[in-house]
């Protein structure tokens, strides 16, 4: 069982709106409590009406950002070889019965089981929406930027990593995955001149 919020829903808080969206974090937070439920994962991977919430954190450390690279040994074939920006996963109800503790807890378990790191701060960006694929129409990210000290991954036949600067980013654009390729054009738009 995963945590979804009906699609409707969703368009009511954003409108048309796609990419990384500026939503009040206070915002997103009542639509998860009061409109978030659990329904089988197999139902949320199809059913369009509603959309999965996914934590989606950037770790950062001494100015350079976490860049993972995504094995074929790693869970979802359609990620497979892609370069990602974020940390994060499917939320459930072993999580927490109540929706938006659910989503705290499971972004900090997402965190514990793919990378070892002490976060010093955790700072909320915006909402990752993405209406381009099927597959993105069925998930609504939460973005994260967290300042760390890393200690390495846990996931290690899972994931190869190295640690970049926002400038260095650039050559993986057009090989990472969607939500990261916005993660980053967000990311340079915040960054000072």
């Amino acid at each position: 069982m995963v945590l979804v919020v009906p699609t409707l829903k969703v368009i009511e808080l954003l409108g048309s709106k796609t990419g990384i969206v500026e939503v009040e974090e206070q915002k997103i937070q009542q639509l998860i409590q009061k409109e978030g439920l659990f329904i089988p994962r197999n139902q949320a991977e199809q059913d369009e009406s509603f959309q999965q919430i996914i934590p989606y954190v950037v770790m950062k450390n001494n100015g350079q950002i976490l860049l993972l690279l995504r094995t074929s040994k790693q869970g979802e074939k359609r990620l497979h070889d892609k370069y990602s920006l974020g940390v994060g996963g499917h939320i459930n109800n072993l999580d927490d019965q109540k929706p938006w503790n659910a989503f705290l807890k499971g972004m900090k378990r997402e965190i514990t089981e793919e990378v070892d790191v002490e976060i010093h701060s955790i700072d909320y960006i915006g909402i990752i929406n993405d209406t381009s694929t099927p597959v993105s129409r069925v998930h609504l990210g939460l973005l994260y930027i967290a300042e760390v000290n890393f200690k390495g991954i846990r996931e290690k036949d899972m994931f190869m990593y190295w640690w970049k600067n926002l400038e260095e980013l650039q050559q993986y654009t057009k090989l990472m995955e969607g939500w990261s390729f916005l993660t980053y054009q967000e990311l340079k738009r915040r960054m000072p001149n």
